[in-house]
This record gives C-alpha cells, sequence and structure tokens, in this order.
C-alpha cells in the first residue's frame, strides 16, 4: 500500500472513530460527569440525589428567561448559566423523571404574558430597562405547580437547596406538621381567625405557614408528626420527658427553645396553658434529656458588652437620659460568622437575631453525637446569676459589676445531629397514681403500644436555643410600622421547616459560590475607585460653590424695580464678568464630573481586559511562541548541516 493510500485509509478510520465515540458518549454516558471544580459545583450532594430518587412522578421544571434584556448585566448573565447548568444537571441524574425547558422571555409577547400569570417577579436593572423574568417553576404529572419567583445572585449558595426544596414540594404537597409543646401565650391556632386578637407574631406566622397541634398540658404521648416543638416547656412530668425521649429517638427531628430567665411572656400575660393560676415559670430546662444529647444550659445569663442593644436609661449622675448599650440585651449580627453561614438554617439570615437574659449552651464530646453553633456571641461577655437579671439592672448597673477578664464567646443556638440513646434505660417511668380510697384496688396498667427504643431509629437533627424572650414582639417588630427589624421569628421558622424537610432534604448545605473572587482586580478597583470619588467630592463641592455664588449673582441682577427682568442692569461691569465666569466654570466642572466618571469605567475595563489577557490568551501564546522558536532553531540547525 501506498503512503498516500495508507494515509487516507488513516484519516477516514480516524474519522469513523470519532464519530462512534460521540454517538455512543451520547447514548451510553449521558450522566456521566467529571467535575474537578474546587467545591465541586457541578456535582450534586447526596441529598439531592437521594430526592430525585425517590422522585415517583414525572416532573418538568421551566426556567423563564430574558437573554436579551439580560445582556446589560454580565453578573446575571453568568448566573443564569450557573441556573442553566445546574438543571441539566438535575435533569442529566434524575433518570428521565425530571424534563428541563428553558423559556426566552421578551417583551409584550405571550410567554411574559405566561410569566406573569405564574409570578415570576420582573428585575429591572436600572430605571428604564426592559424587565428581566429570570424564575422557575416546577410542575408534576397533575399539574400541581410550584415557583421560584426570582433567582437572586446573592443567594447562590442556596441554588441547590432551592431547586431540591421545589421538587420534594411537588413530591409532598402538604404542609410542615408539627407538635407544639409550650407554657408561652403561643396560639397559632389563631392565626386560621381574622377576628382573633392580634397577638405574637411569630405564633401568627407559625399557624399560617405549619400545621400545628398544641398539645394539651396533660399530654402523655406525641402523635405522629414532622417535627416536635418544644417552647419553655415548664415542668414536665417524668412520663412526658419520656414520651419526648421515645419521639426524638423515632423521628429525630425536634426544635427546643429553653430560657434559664424568661421574663417577657409572663410579664405580659401571666398565661400559663399547663397552670392559668400560677405565673409562667422564669426557668425551663430539659434535663435529662439534653444531658443525654451532650448539651448542657448554664443557670445564668449571658451579657454580651460588644453587642448589647442601644436602649434609652437616665444617668446616674445627669439624670437625663441618654442611649447607652445595655449588654444583657444584645444582638447577633448576620456579619463574623456570628450566625452560622453554612447552615440551611441561619445562612440566609441578614439582618441578626436579637436576644435578651438568654443562657449559655456548652456541649461535650459524644461518640455518634455532632454539634455544630448556630448563633454565638462575641467574646466581651459575662455571665450574671439569672436572679439577678430578672431585677431588670440598669446598663451602668451591669458595667459596674463587670469583670473584664472573664470574657469568652457563648453559644446562644447549637445544632445538635447524630444517634442517641434512651435517657430511660430502665424504660417507661412508673406513673404516679392518685391515692386509693378505702376498698378500692389499683387499675392494671396499660399495655405498652410498642417496644421502647434504647436507640435512634433515625438519626437525629435538634436545634436548641437557649433563650424564649427573642420570640416577643419587642425584641425584633418595630412598633411604629410593625414591620420586622430582626430576624428572630425568622431563623425559628426556617429551622423548622427545614427540619420537616426529608431527611435528604435536611442534609444539604450550602455550597461554594461560583464567581471567585480576585483579590488583586477587587483591590484595584477600590483603589481606583476611592481615588476618583474623592476627586468627584471635590468637583461636586466646586461645583455647588459655584452654583450658589452664580444664584446669589443672578438674584442680585434681576432687580426689583425699574430693572425688574433685566439681569445684569443692576450689577457692575465686574459683577456680570465674574457671572460669565461662573458660568463657564460650572460648564467645566460637570464636563470634569462626567470624565472622571469615563475614566472609573475605563480603568476597570482596563483591568478586566488584563485579566482575560493573562488567564485566555497568554498561555496560548506562550506554547505557540515556544513552537515558533523550536521550529525556528530547527530549521537553523538544518541550514548550518547542508
Amino acid at each position: 500500500m501506498s503512503a498516500r493510500r495508507y494515509a487516507i485509509f488513516a484519516a477516514l478510520a480516524l474519522f469513523i472513530a470519532f464519530v462512534s465515540a460521540n454517538v455512543i458518549a451520547n447514548s451510553w454516558f449521558r450522566a456521566w460527569r467529571l467535575d474537578l471544580t474546587e467545591g465541586q459545583l457541578y456535582s450534586l450532594s447526596e441529598g439531592t440525589r437521594r430526592t430525585l430518587d425517590d422522585l415517583s412522578e414525572p416532573v418538568e421544571l421551566k426556567l423563564y428567561y430574558s437573554r436579551d434584556a439580560a445582556a446589560v448585566s454580565p453578573q446575571l448573565q453568568a448566573y443564569a448559566a450557573r441556573v442553566r447548568e445546574m438543571l441539566q444537571t438535575f435533569q442529566a441524574r434524575s433518570h428521565g423523571r425530571v424534563r428541563f425547558v428553558e423559556v426566552n422571555v421578551e417583551p409584550f409577547t405571550e410567554q411574559e404574558d405566561q410569566a406573569v400569570e405564574l409570578g415570576i417577579e420582573p428585575y429591572r436593572p436600572f430605571q428604564g430597562a426592559d424587565p428581566i423574568y429570570f424564575g422557575l417553576t416546577g410542575a408534576n404529572a397533575i399539574d400541581d405547580q410550584r415557583i421560584i419567583p426570582l433567582f437572586d445572585p446573592q443567594r447562590e449558595a442556596f441554588l441547590e437547596y432551592e431547586i431540591t426544596r421545589l421538587i420534594y414540594e411537588l413530591e409532598n404537597p402538604n404542609p410542615v406538621r408539627v407538635a407544639l409543646i409550650t407554657s408561652l401565650p403561643i396560639d397559632p391556632a389563631s392565626a386560621v381567625n381574622p377576628m382573633a386578637r392580634s397577638q405574637n407574631l411569630f405564633a401568627t406566622e407559625m399557624g399560617r405557614l405549619l400545621d400545628v397541634t398544641t398539645l394539651a398540658p396533660d399530654f402523655s404521648e406525641i402523635p405522629d408528626v414532622d417535627v416536635l416543638a418544644i417552647i419553655h416547656p415548664g415542668q414536665l412530668s417524668p412520663q412526658q420527658l419520656y414520651a419526648i425521649d421515645q419521639f426524638v429517638l423515632l423521628k429525630g427531628r425536634a426544635f427546643v427553645a429553653l430560657d434559664p430567665a424568661q421574663f417577657m411572656f409572663g410579664s405580659e400575660t401571666g398565661f400559663d396553658p399547663f397552670n392559668p393560676v400560677a405565673p409562667v415559670p422564669p426557668a425551663s430546662n430539659l434535663d435529662p434529656l439534653l444531658a443525654q444529647w451532650g448539651v448542657a444550659m448554664a443557670p445564668s445569663v449571658v451579657a454580651d458588652f460588644e453587642r448589647g442593644l442601644e436602649m434609652p436609661t437616665p444617668d446616674p449622675t445627669t439624670g437625663q437620659v441618654v442611649g447607652v448599650r445595655q449588654p444583657l440585651f444584645f444582638t447577633v449580627p448576620a456579619e463574623d460568622d456570628a450566625l452560622n453561614r453554612e447552615d440551611l438554617m441561619t445562612a440566609w439570615l441578614s439582618r441578626g437575631v436579637n436576644f435578651g437574659l438568654a443562657g449559655g449552651l456548652t456541649y461535650s464530646e459524644r461518640p455518634g453525637i455532632q454539634v455544630e453553633p448556630l448563633a454565638r456571641t462575641s467574646g466581651a461577655t459575662m455571665r450574671m446569676p439569672a436572679a439577678e437579671a430578672l431585677m431588670r439592672p440598669s446598663p451602668f448597673d451591669v458595667m459596674r459589676m463587670w469583670n473584664q477578664g472573664s470574657g469568652r464567646i457563648e453559644n446562644i443556638a447549637l445544632r445538635v445531629t447524630g444517634d442517641f440513646e434512651t435517657a430511660f434505660p430502665n424504660g417507661a417511668p412508673a406513673a404516679t397514681t392518685a391515692p386509693l380510697a378505702e376498698g378500692e384496688t389499683a387499675p392494671p396498667p396499660p399495655p405498652p403500644t410498642s417496644a421502647p427504643l434504647t436507640r435512634s431509629a433515625t438519626p437525629a437533627e435538634i436545634v436548641i436555643v437557649a433563650d424564649v424572650d427573642f420570640l416577643a414582639n419587642d425584641f425584633y417588630v418595630d412598633p411604629n410600622n410593625q414591620l420586622t427589624a430582626a430576624d428572630n421569628a425568622s431563623f425559628v421558622l426556617n429551622a423548622i421547616d427545614v427540619l420537616g424537610g426529608s431527611d435528604a432534604l435536611v442534609s444539604l448545605r450550602s455550597r461554594a459560590a461560583s464567581v471567585r473572587r480576585m483579590d488583586m482586580v477587587d483591590d484595584m478597583e477600590a483603589d481606583a475607585l476611592r481615588r476618583i470619588q474623592r476627586r468627584q467630592e471635590e468637583l461636586q463641592g466646586e461645583l455647588q460653590e459655584t452654583e450658589a455664588r452664580l444664584a446669589e449673582l443672578q438674584e442680585r441682577g434681576r432687580g426689583s424695580g425699574f430693572f425688574a427682568g433685566n439681569l445684569g442692569a443692576e450689577l457692575t461691569p465686574e459683577e456680570n464678568i465674574e457671572i460669565e465666569r461662573f458660568r463657564a466654570r460650572a460648564l467645566e466642572v460637570r464636563g470634569e464630573l462626567r470624565s472622571v466618571e469615563r475614566d472609573l469605567r475605563s480603568d476597570i475595563d482596563r483591568v478586566q481586559a488584563l485579566v482575560v489577557f493573562i488567564n485566555v490568551w497568554l498561555a496560548p501564546l506562550l506554547v505557540a511562541g515556544a513552537g515558533l522558536f523550536l521550529f525556528w532553531r530547527r530549521q537553523r540547525r538544518g541550514s548550518a548541516r547542508r
């Protein structure tokens, strides 16, 4: 075979192999992914894979996105590509149960009407711009629908959770069922009655969003629900503690809020469903369950000097009312990792959570149990006996007691995960019975309904908070407009909602963002922005001064008598020259301001172009240059040999 024919056959064989490899890859390995990115951006979490595997009927995901209108926002375009890739990954991993469709929404079209009707929220990057639709709808086989009205790039870390949650709700449309144990005036049932007296806002929201069953004070068992919520339970009997123990071992989902010094609810109403005569007890605990879970709450309260909430207080020296930070009432801000930024329960809270006379939680290492702080104080803290804190000392009194060397970071909220052992190894405690009258015989004990559990049948997920006063309206609701100023209620409702999801959903965590910050570029942009802003401020000041002087001269020039309306008639020639000079200067300053803004944009564009060149073009150019150099060197050696 000649060399030419051999080359033709070889090329044909390579072409056939290339086409065959593509056909086989598309047919057999379509769902395969090789994700080499940091943080596994293009891989689904185990919880999402389990949710997709458990789907019993097909789901259609429809992404509404305005491609043309979003062209003015490169950041939004990049996030749209991320959302699209994530949805394609869902479809590829679902074994045909999830179908992904994208709808390009243009203004004044049928697609726009459809998006609006479904509840997709339009977004305008600036006034007068075309609306950008960027949301998702999901529908199952019976046309039950769920929507994500708008994908916010700020929430990229929760993108996988939001899509998985939407699919989970299509498969499980019923609201989360909650059993509530509380001694506080929290009545979610009144949320459905519009004529009911306005009560605690958290209770209203709880009743509106969740299916809540409030247990009677003498409850002996806990119904089959998704989550058990225990909020300042008061005094519980051993049998009731045993019922809680068995629920946690069986179902594993509980939200617990305790307090060493509760004062807000008791002072408002004195309501106590467990004992309507007595006031609400100031302290609550859940031992021996808490100890069995490896957690302890001290009987004292925590004061945080650095994050104390400011409140008007009479100055003891002058008598004047001044704003002073009260360390007993403090906030846990969203910044500085005081709220856990990795956990779905707290990561998207942006306004912080306010606490009052809260306790401090400690925990000990236990095999098979993981503890994760959700809310923590600053390091400038002090513990105070609960009895002294309930006397409402002023901020000045607290500062006089302050021990400067005693500060440490305190845990106010924890998430406890793992397999627990029962706190009642000897089985159910004996029920207390009333004394028998003469001649009466004790009734036989009721037969056990099921064998007691000694270990967790389901991995437990428990949230424990060492405060209940933070649920009072005064801690997070603005009394003037009834708007929430902190995320107190959101934190609890979010935690219960996450706990009420499937095991797979609860296991999801926030993901790393796909947009990688480039510190050098950010620093250069910040430096250019500061420099230009300084010049802008100088020019703005000069412009205002010039315009003010110009307005003054013009006002004088208009006159008030015979020369009224004849600008400049009452001014001297020097003042008229000055007016013209100010007018010219004002035009110059406005031109300089526009030039400064252009310089800022061009500086940023120059830096971005440099980064693109380094990342995209530099490596190929270096390789090409090296190849040309080697080619030139070989040619030169060949010429020298000849």
